[in-house]
């Protein structure tokens, strides 16, 4: 399948947004890196010397987006499992957050977004993200 046609098949709209991002797998390993681009559904996370060999498709994950400052970042804990992985870092499909998670991420996609109806629309008809008080 070409880009395009992966693009155009996708639920949810990619945006391009830098986010300093760790992903802890179920072995215990974290990686911190930057997400390259991200949607309601999931995101890629660019780490550098990263070596695809140990990480498992369909494998549980935990990603956590430092928002703000580094000094006391916003962290919104994301529950995933790892769609696919190469030399340059690995892509998590999004499966759950928290309440305030799920705020700060949603603010974060439509601040980003050049075309917040649409990116509003695909939520509403592909909402990605489960939501409860805690992330399990």
């Amino acid at each position: 399948m070409s880009e395009a046609q992966d693009d155009n098949s996708r639920k949810h709209t990619r945006l391009p947004i830098r986010i300093t991002a760790t992903v802890s797998l179920a072995d215990g390993n974290d990686y911190t890196g930057a997400t390259r681009n991200m949607s309601f559904g999931g995101a890629f996370i660019n780490i550098e010397a990263f070596s695809a060999d140990n990480v498992e498709p369909g494998s549980a994950c935990e990603l956590k987006l430092s928002l703000g400052s580094p000094d006391e970042p916003v962290i919104v804990p994301i529950k995933g499992k790892l769609a696919r992985s190469n030399e340059e870092g690995v892509a998590v499909e999004f499966e759950h957050t928290t309440i305030e998670g799920y705020w700060h991420f949603k603010n974060i996609m439509i601040y980003n977004s050049p075309e917040v109806d649409m990116l509003l629309d695909e939520l509403e008809k592909h909402p990605g993200l489960s939501v409860g008080q805690h992330a399990p």
